[in-house]
């Protein structure tokens, strides 16, 4: 379903669209001050402004581009009296939300944004046409003859970006990077300490009989079902990751760390995550889109889920029966046993001056200390975070030598357990940071070609490979990265491509105009709130923790909730 370009026609958003500094935003200050715009301006040269968000995933792509860009048009003129051009950055840490009234009136013309919701900066008129780059032939940037970056959009994001207008598809963002939120694992630890599961052992009369005794050893076949591939020895089921963690906790070592300070949005994004392996990207997209038969629907009682006999249609009349899926409620009841035993986690994950920063030194210092920490074996976070951590990976390099490097350390991301062995196979991923790229709509005229240009080069097939070697994370289209490229990622960087590339993609918005009217109420964050006798839960890790709410309860405090407000809604 198109929309329509008649701006008058999208009613304002219902909530506000506040979200937290948290997620993929976070990382490394910059201020548009001293630090995010050092650079003086060349007067022989003409200036293209870009706000880059400088959260986890850093500007070092982008001074790469810089670079090449500016070589390559340094004898080009765009002004009279001047040859050349500058591109001057601005990594101010602001999101999308924060800037939606100040880009009309800020110097910067190209913006790197996160947390940027498309039709609420359209319908404040923000946002110029930028069709032409997106549509346009990249064989000048090194692409093939015929390549477009709108043939590298996945078709939920041609839908929901591409607006009609008479008859015509018009683009005025285009994704920028994807970010996916998972458990961390330690590969060296779990090689080390052979935290592997072992193949064909059942019923193991000890916890450390599932497992591997030897490196040689015949590992299971993992989530997917398959031997031979990444995911080998990994942790299949729900019941094997929590053996995992019984056996890491019997060798005195941590199963789980996670930041404190925001938490809930982090366990929100991990319960998302969970939610889509569990229902796959069809079901999982009707959250989202409200138009389709949803099968997996269910009622909860102490006794567990009981699934509907019959599907049911969804429309946005009804999305709120979205809340009882079978996802949701497994991925409740992972988490609840994920944090009602003490010995799974660093307690620390409950203290909110325990920032992600902390966690992700912690998880790297952890068992490299002199013994002051026992080492953690996973971390709950987002695929930004080895590059968001490259300072505490300098100082342990500094402090112990080039063996702690990124380079030589081996992390991955875990694929998520299904709920049973009846469910191995294909993994779904959910993308989480509303990551796009736009031009401002009141760019000077004569300097449009420039930044159209630019956004064309920056989606060079070569541009994109660039970004996943420097931050060891994929930007959110479909592009090729070879074996010999991945090379220069880390092994984390390298299990990530590999896991994108073998799994199923959510991207969590729709073109339906229930999403596109309130896309605030569809977070990851804001969906799994609860309303029990009246007390309000923000979200359900401290609880469930304490032991405050029963899992049938809380399900139904939430669906109760939405419920409510739904008649609210603009559809």
């Amino acid at each position: 379903m198109k929309k329509s370009n008649n701006l008058t026609r999208i009613v304002a958003l219902l909530l506000t669209l506040v979200m937290s500094l948290s997620m993929a935003a976070c990382g490394s200050s910059g201020s548009g001050g001293p630090e995010g715009n050092a650079e003086t301006v060349n007067t022989e040269r003409t200036q293209l402004y870009i706000h880059n968000f400088n959260g986890g995933y850093g500007v070092e792509w982008l001074k790469n581009l810089k670079e090449r860009y500016e070589e390559l048009h340094k004898d080009d003129v765009y002004e009279e009296g001047k040859k050349g051009i500058q591109i001057i950055i601005n990594n101010e840490k602001a999101l999308a939300t924060e800037l939606e009234d100040k880009i009309l009136h800020n110097k910067e013309e190209i913006y790197f944004a996160e947390k940027a919701y498309y039709y609420s900066l359209l319908n404040k008129g923000v946002l110029a046409d930028i069709t032409e780059a997106v549509t346009g032939d990249m064989a000048a940037y090194g692409d093939p003859a015929g390549t477009t970056i709108e043939g590298k959009m996945y078709e939920e994001q041609k839908e929901y970006l591409g607006v009609d207008d008479n008859g015509q598809t018009k683009y005025y963002a285009i994704p920028h990077y994807a970010s996916y939120t998972s458990l961390m694992y330690n590969v060296d630890l779990f090689e080390k300490e052979k935290y592997y599961f072992a193949k064909n052992v059942t019923d193991a009369q000890n916890v450390e009989d599932y497992f591997i005794v030897r490196s040689t050893d015949e590992k299971s076949a993992g989530p997917d079902g398959q031997y031979g591939t990444a995911d080998d020895g990994l942790p299949a089921t729900y019941e094997e990751f929590f053996i995992l963690c019984d056996y890491i906790a019997s060798n005195g070592q941590t199963p789980m760390n996670w930041n404190g300070a925001n938490r809930d949005d982090y366990i929100g994004n991990l319960l998302q995550a969970l939610l889509a392996n569990v229902e796959g990207r069809e079901q999982t997209m009707l959250n989202f889109t409200m138009n389709g038969t949803a099968e997996n629907l269910g009622t909860v009682t102490g006794a567990g889920f009981v699934k509907d006999a019959q599907p049911t249609t969804i429309t946005a009349a009804n999305g709120y029966e979205m809340l009882r899926t079978k996802g949701r409620y497994y991925a409740l009841s992972f988490l609840e046993q994920m944090v009602s035993n003490d010995a799974y986690y660093n307690e620390l994950g409950f203290n909110t001056a325990y920032s992600h920063m902390n966690a992700q030194e912690d998880f790297l210092y952890a068992g490299h200390d002199n013994g002051q920490t026992a080492p953690i074996a996973m971390l709950v976070e987002g695929t930004w975070w080895e590059n968001e951590a490259q300072a505490t990976y300098k100082d342990m390099v500094d402090a112990m030598g080039d063996s702690y490097s990124q380079q030589n350390r081996k992390f991955a991301i875990m694929p998520l357990p299904k709920l049973d062995a009846n469910e191995l196979g294909v993994n779904t991923l959910c993308e989480n940071s509303y990551s796009l790229c736009f031009m401002k709509a009141n760019i000077e005229e004569w300097k449009k070609p420039i930044a159209l240009d630019f956004i064309r080069f920056a989606y060079s097939n070569q541009a994109l490979v660039e970004f996943s070697q420097v931050t060891n994370t994929p930007k959110a289209l479909k592009y090729e990265i070879t074996d010999e490229q991945m090379t220069q990622m880390t092994n984390f960087g390298r299990s990530v491509m590999e896991l994108q590339k073998n799994s199923e993609i959510v991207f969590p918005y729709s073109a339906e105009p229930i999403y596109v009217n309130q896309a605030g109420s569809f977070t990851m964050v804001d969906m799994w709130e609860s309303v029990i006798g009246g007390t309000h839960y923000g979200s359900p890790s401290v609880p469930m923790r304490k032991g405050d709410v029963d899992l049938a309860d809380y399900l139904n405090g939430m669906l109760s909730q939405y419920k409510n407000i739904w008649g609210q809604m603009v559809y």
